[in-house]
């Protein structure tokens, strides 16, 4: 059984857009290689093509399936790139018939599975965490198997979409095999130019869910339930990609990475006892950390920390459900800079009940700051979250234009502003930011470094865009 699990290409016009071209496929796809590597320890044939990140076209993808004779195509989907994923099934369908069962998975299938599985070309749909169900389903349509038993997935007996029950959430991490990345060129990828202080670099994802209850989060695969890798089998993890891909700098992925102070302090003590030597950044949340935690993460190799603060109005933060205070913020932001920490705080404009004054706090709340950078979106509401159900409530939501879904074009407008007063104060919030003299003297420093200069001409016509244009 030869398996085939994909990222859907993007076209040449979405190409053309600097925010898709140099944010859409910058890191390497982990959720397809948790899979990988599942299916690869049962001894089973898969292999992996990031249609987005390669640069192909969807009939590319379409052509190596059948030069590869596959079994089984897989196809991974967010929200933003379902209409991709829709061509793709499409293509396939066309080129294959039934010879081939077509699968989907990813966060949209997990979010809309009925609404997603009414595409005729997708004959199975996966959710949530796939890495039990993917290896279960495989063997299933290897022996010709009863699909009802596997956990997890939508499929059809006629006209009939039939779901078999949700599969119980991953709780131990450590059973999970590392990601197949040698599936996947890592040249392919590469972080902003903010983002990076050491090259190559890889992402490990630290944990999942998140124990906090933000309505804007979505939590669709991963579920809320917190979780995370014994500090063992993350040092572990580290010492495999530096050793293998030779990894300079590592990305905790995870919405917190300090949620658990003893397990943060188990992982630091797992470093220094191997004596690993390598830069490090990750995200976290304003109220789960404090100098002595902030000076130990420094001296281990922790350069930078992203805070989610999403707003500059104490109103706003309340309503969203954040649960924090701009004064959490600003004290963690300035024990970072007192450590030599770097800090990007991620901010949102556009929340349900955000006006122009709330915007402009925000604004200014950020120039406040000291901040590195920030990365800046406008709040899209996303299927399966809390404020995607109260959106109609506080604004218009386009439902159905799911290709505009990518957190920087204006899907859901609250009510008293429009569509062009959120493009404006996100090119203003930028603008204002990054073009002050202590703030361009920071990125100064960045660019002379020989691994981000290139990053930097690389995304020179993002940086354009996003601060310059009007």
């Amino acid at each position: 059984m030869k398996v085939l699990i994909v990222n859907p290409a993007l076209s040449k016009e979405e190409l053309k857009n600097p925010v898709v071209s140099n944010l859409f496929s910058n890191a390497m796809p982990l959720g397809i290689c948790y899979l990988a590597s599942m299916l690869l320890k049962e001894g089973i044939h898969v292999e992996l093509i990031d249609g987005a990140a390669e640069r192909i076209e969807q009939k590319d993808i379409i052509d190596r399936c059948r030069k590869g004779n596959f079994d089984i195509l897989g196809i991974s989907t967010t929200t933003v790139s379902f209409h991709r994923a829709v061509e793709l099934g499409d293509l396939a369908k066309k080129a294959f018939g039934d010879s081939i069962p077509i699968l989907v998975g990813g966060p949209h299938m997990s979010a809309l599975p009925q609404e997603t599985m009414k595409e005729k070309c997708f004959d199975i749909g996966v959710l949530g965490e796939a890495e039990g169900t993917i290896v279960e389903l495989v063997r299933t349509l290897e022996q010709k198997g009863d699909l009802s038993r596997v956990l997890g997935i939508y499929y059809r007996e006629g006209d009939e979409l039939i779901f078999t029950g949700p599969r119980p959430l991953i709780q131990d991490i450590d059973t999970i095999p590392f990601p197949a990345r040698h599936l996947l060129n890592p040249k392919l990828y590469s972080s902003l130019p903010t983002d990076v202080k050491r090259l190559p670099k890889f992402s490990i994802l630290a944990n999942r869910g998140c124990p906090f209850q933000c309505i804007f989060c979505d939590s669709a695969v991963v579920g809320k339930k917190y979780r995370s890798p014994s500090p063992k089998y993350l040092a572990d993890e580290v010492e495999h990609v530096i050793k293998e891909f030779g990894a300079k700098e590592i990305f905790f992925v995870g919405t917190t990475f300090t949620a658990s102070r003893k397990a943060t302090e188990d992982f630091l003590d797992e470093l220094e006892s191997r004596n690993l030597k390598f830069s490090w950044t990750c995200s976290t949340r304003v109220d789960v950390v404090d100098k002595p935690l902030l000076e130990r993460m420094k001296r281990d190799g922790c350069w930078s920390i992203r805070f989610g603060v999403e707003s500059g109005n104490q109103e706003v933060l309340n309503f969203i459900k954040k649960g924090i205070t701009k004064e959490q913020v600003h004290r963690a932001i300035s024990l970072c800079n007192e450590v030599g920490i770097h800090t990007k705080g991620f901010f949102m404009i556009g929340h349900l009940v955000d006006t122009h004054e709330t915007i402009v706090d925000t604004i200014n709340f950020a120039k406040e700051l000291p901040l590195t950078d920030v990365t800046v979106q406008i709040n899209t509401p996303l299927p399966n979250t809390e404020q995607y159900n109260l959106a109609k409530d506080y604004g218009t939501l386009m439902e159905k234009d799911y290709v505009r879904f990518s957190f920087f074009d204006p899907v859901f407008v609250p009510k008293g502003l429009t569509e062009e007063d959120l493009v404006k104060y996100h090119r203003r919030f930028y603008r204002e930011f990054y073009w002050r003299p202590e703030i361009l003297l920071r990125q100064f420093g960045k660019v002379l470094n020989f691994n981000t200069f290139f990053n930097y001409i690389k995304c020179a016509n993002l940086i354009i865009y996003l601060t310059l244009k009007k």
